[in-house]
């Protein structure tokens, strides 16, 4: 295993421990199952925080419940691969399913800090930081290897987690902002097309991968 330092040695860490506890409690269990649960948990916990947002009022709470939704989606993402690999069920599917996922996951984390942030300020440095996950996971996505997806840039997902931290709680304290200029929408319509094209190109693989599969059987 490469060696990791920080965040990403925790989440790592952690994803080998649960896949242990799973691995002893069934071998039975589809990764991609655990997958698509990780997915899940991840949508809840945005939904919560979405739902109260624009109906009623985010408190601590909910800052919280995003939070560590975020961060057990975080741990599952781990998880499902070192599982995967203890059963012998690792496979091409499951990687570009959770290629796919985690992208889905990144960009709508960065759509809905932006929807959710009040504060130019803070909006400023989430298009920023989309900018620089759009060329991280287009540089990818140009350069894979054997028509298999790579997997979401990890920079991409620890970028995400930062921000939840400083823009759940930091953007309500500016007092000042700094009104955006030209290029603001044109930015966002850039990574909401190639997000929208890289998902679906990939759905398309996936379920053709699935079909062949499905025949050799």
């Amino acid at each position: 295993m490469k060696k990791e330092s920080g965040l990403k040695r925790i989440y790592r860490y952690l994803g080998i421990g649960f896949s242990n506890i799973l691995y002893k409690i069934s071998k039975k269990i589809n990764p991609n199952v655990i997958t698509v649960c990780g997915f899940f948990v991840f949508s809840l916990a945005w939904l919560q925080y979405l739902v109260m947002f624009l109906f009623g009022e985010v408190n601590l709470i909910n800052k919280i419940l995003l939070i560590v939704g975020f961060n057990i989606a975080l741990i599952i993402d781990y998880l499902d691969g070192e599982y995967a690999r203890k059963t012998n069920k690792d496979s091409k599917i499951g990687h570009h399913l959770d290629g796919i996922l985690d992208f889905i996951k990144i960009s709508t984390t960065y759509l809905l800090l932006y929807l959710t942030t009040t504060e130019h300020f803070g909006k400023l440095f989430i298009f920023v930081s989309s900018v620089i996950f759009t060329i991280f996971i287009w540089s990818k996505y140009t350069s894979y290897r054997e028509n298999l997806m790579s997997k979401a840039p990890k920079e991409g997902k620890f970028l995400s987690l930062s921000l939840l931290f400083s823009f759940s709680i930091a953007h309500q304290y500016l007092y000042f902002s700094i009104y955006l200029m030209f290029g603001l929408w044109q930015i966002l319509v850039l990574q909401i097309a190639l997000g929208s094209v890289f998902t679906f190109k990939n759905f398309v693989k996936l379920f053709k991968m699935a079909k062949i599969i499905d025949r050799s059987e």
